[in-house]
């Protein structure tokens, strides 16, 4: 996703607004408005002591900006906005709890654990209970009287320092502790009322605006701060999940990645943090990313994720200059065992020897170290995936909207053009029956798109029946196991069951529906152009334009968003417990019961995203196409004023502009070979 290319579309665009009508400025307003917040979110999560603040630092450039001298220092969630879509570029906002949020964190908080209930989870909504009744304690302890207004409001600071940030996210000490607060001190003052802290820069180093976002800990001794990172993970689109290299890949780690598969979250990269303290170095690294791979592929079952390794402390360094802990001959060590970042570090150096200033024995180990660190592949890594994903997608598709309007504005304003110079050309109609035209055209397409959403819902009802029967018997299937004997009552502890093949099955009965959806749809969409077109070949005098054929790509290149079956169900029925409640007799029964509700779910969720999508598509080609129609409607009256041979030359030329500056932002030819292959 080209940053360039997402503000040269913007700005044409609000040219294209100035010379078009009400209609179609309307739908080219949403798109401004759609590419104006083109802006992905990457969140850190992992354990605390994973050094998450001192990555981000390194992966922002932003030096000590996050200090990782406390511990834990994160205690609220933290973005930090490069390049916001409001131009604002410093500072920061700081939003507070209310009491109806905190109450809405519990209540979240257990659906979430309901998720992956285990023996240790039956007492933590208590405790996250007392932790937020023991955060308000100390929050009117610091705060004293302004507690009770603060409560729900939010500060805005025009500039921001580190010491500005401390009062907000971080810690601090504990008041209710006799003498462990300094008064004088006002670290962490406001953090215990603090939901959210949205610091704002300029766009820095990164190829298009985006949001970094720091959380607290997952395995964080205080539960309260575990649940907000938990539950603010459906608020981003990428993740780096930071990894210990001494600790890689623990029962809290495999907890996490099996939640935010649960909650059907974006990509994820995994980053394997302080190499540089292993006492084996690059192969003792190897060996713990083999490991976590391994990990992921038995607990997941999905090899996909991309698992990268480096030292926040090595990038701390290039960064700061600060030496502290860094052995030089180890991050060379580093290098020459990766031949990639050493080919990286070599060519860099020959480009600072190419530079006008000396070249420094320092600077050329800073670099090294940045190199070793790892954090430029992690920063080519996820905006790579970025920018080859969904949202180059997004954009492309803006473009080719774009595109269509102003193809079908040159061809207008060029017949408008050729009718004043032709003396032959007969008198337009009046504008009356232009507006009757159009207003028949609207009716038609809402009494079509009734008919065909009816048709489509018909379609997926009959899906959502024949997905719940095939989950009841695939579940009934496989708890039961083969002659009877299921496999949760076998001896051992934890019990895995394989529902791939069900999950195939639920995939593969979304696709067919939807495909038919897709197809009716497009039928019904042709039925209308060819209607439509009918009609206007019916007016006096109309001139049949280029570009008057219906745009349906949005629905063709439709496919079903399928990221629901990756969710995960992993079934944690250790008898020894269960049986505490329940007969060992009813533990089959009960299991089956609870994973056909999940699966149920599951499918639920496969066919409402795929309504509310298909809805969407449907929605986006009839709106483009009436404003088109309205376009040629508009053109077609003629002009009765002395200087019409003017005005349609300069309307001309202001069309021929646009189009040529949007053919120079892409290639017609290649955003319809991408956007195939992506819908295949």
């Amino acid at each position: 996703m080209s940053e360039n290319n997402r503000r040269e579309l913007i700005r044409i665009a609000d040219d294209m607004n100035g010379a078009s009508n009400e209609e179609t400025r309307h739908f080219i307003s949403r798109i401004v408005r759609d590419l104006s917040n083109l802006k992905p979110s990457i969140a850190f999560v992992g354990q605390i002591k994973a050094g998450k603040s001192r990555l981000i630092n390194g992966f922002t450039g932003q030096a000590e900006y996050l200090p990782s001298d406390v511990n834990p220092w994160t205690t609220v969630i933290t973005d930090m906005h490069f390049g916001h879509p409001s131009g604002r570029t410093e500072g920061a906002e700081f939003h507070f709890f209310d009491n109806r949020q905190w109450q809405s964190l519990i209540a979240e908080g257990e659906e979430l654990r309901n998720m992956f209930p285990d023996d240790e989870d039956s007492y933590k909504r208590e405790m996250i209970e007392e932790q937020v009744e023991a955060m308000k304690t100390r929050a009117k302890l610091r705060l004293g009287e302004s507690y009770k207004h603060l409560l729900g409001q939010h500060h805005d600071l025009e500039k921001l320092t580190t010491d500005d940030l401390a009062r907000y996210v971080c810690a601090g000490d504990d008041p209710t502790e006799e003498n462990a607060h300094d008064p004088g001190s006002d670290r962490g003052l406001y953090s215990d009322i603090t939901r959210k802290a949205e610091v704002y820069f300029d766009i820095g180093h990164f190829p298009f605006p985006l949001t970094v976002t720091d959380t607290p800990g997952v395995n964080d001794p205080l539960l309260i701060r575990e649940e907000i990172s938990r539950q603010y993970l459906k608020e981003s689109d990428f993740f780096v999940v930071v990894l210990s290299a001494h600790q890689a890949l623990s029962r809290a780690d495999l907890k996490l990645f099996r939640l935010m598969q649960a909650l059907e979250l974006g990509q994820i990269v995994v980053f394997i943090n302080r190499v540089d303290e292993l006492g084996g170095g690059a192969e003792d690294a190897s060996k713990v990313r083999a490991d976590v791979m391994e990990g992921l592929e038995r607990a997941l079952g999905n090899s996909d994720i991309d698992v990268l390794m480096g030292s926040a402390q090595w990038a701390h360094y290039a960064l700061t200059g600060d030496e502290t802990g860094i052995n030089h001959d180890e991050v060379l060590a580093w290098l020459r065992a990766h031949p990639e970042q050493m080919k990286q570090y070599l060519d860099g150096v020959e480009e600072i020897k190419q530079g006008p200033g000396p070249i420094s024995r320092e600077g050329v180990l800073r670099f090294a170290a940045m190199i070793a660190s790892g954090l430029p592949d992690l920063r080519r890594h996820v905006t790579r995936a970025l920018t080859e994903g969904p949202r180059d997608e997004q954009l492309r598709m803006a473009w080719q909207h774009l595109n269509s309007f102003a193809q079908g504005e040159l061809e207008r304003t060029k017949a408008h053009l050729r009718a004043i110079e032709d003396e032959s050309t007969p008198a337009a109609e009046s504008a009356n029956e232009n507006d009757k035209t159009l207003t028949d055209l609207r009716t038609l397409v809402t009494q079509k798109t009734t008919e065909i959403v009816s048709d489509m819902d018909d379609v997926l009802a009959n899906l959502r029946g024949v997905m719940d029967d095939t989950v009841a018997e695939a579940v009934s299937a496989v708890v039961r196991g083969q002659n009877g004997d299921s496999p949760l009552l076998a001896k051992g502890g934890e019990t895995e069951l394989n529902f791939t093949p069900l999950r195939d099955r639920m995939r593969e009965l979304v696709q067919g529906a939807t495909q038919v959806v897709r197809q009716r749809m497009l039928s019904e969409l042709y039925t209308i152009d060819m209607q439509s077109n009918a009609a206007l070949r019916a007016l006096p005098g109309w001139q049949e334009p280029s570009d008057n054929r219906m745009n349906t790509s949005a629905v063709r290149w439709f496919r079903p968003d399928t990221t629901a079956l990756t969710r995960g169900i992993t079934v944690e029925l250790r008898v020894n417990w269960l049986s505490r409640l329940i007969s060992r007799k009813s533990v089959v029964a009960r299991a089956e019961r609870m994973i056909v509700q999940e699966f149920e779910m599951i499918g639920d969720d496969l066919v409402d995203t795929a309504r509310s999508d298909l809805t969407e598509r449907l929605n986006t080609v009839l709106d483009h196409y009436l404003a088109l129609l309205a376009g040629h409607l508009e053109h077609r009256a003629g002009s009765g004023e002395t200087n019409a041979r003017a005005e349609a030359q300069v309307a001309f030329d202001l069309a021929q502009r646009i189009t040529d500056e949007l053919g120079a932002v892409f290639d017609a030819g290649d955003i319809e070979k991408r956007l195939t292959e992506a819908a295949e």
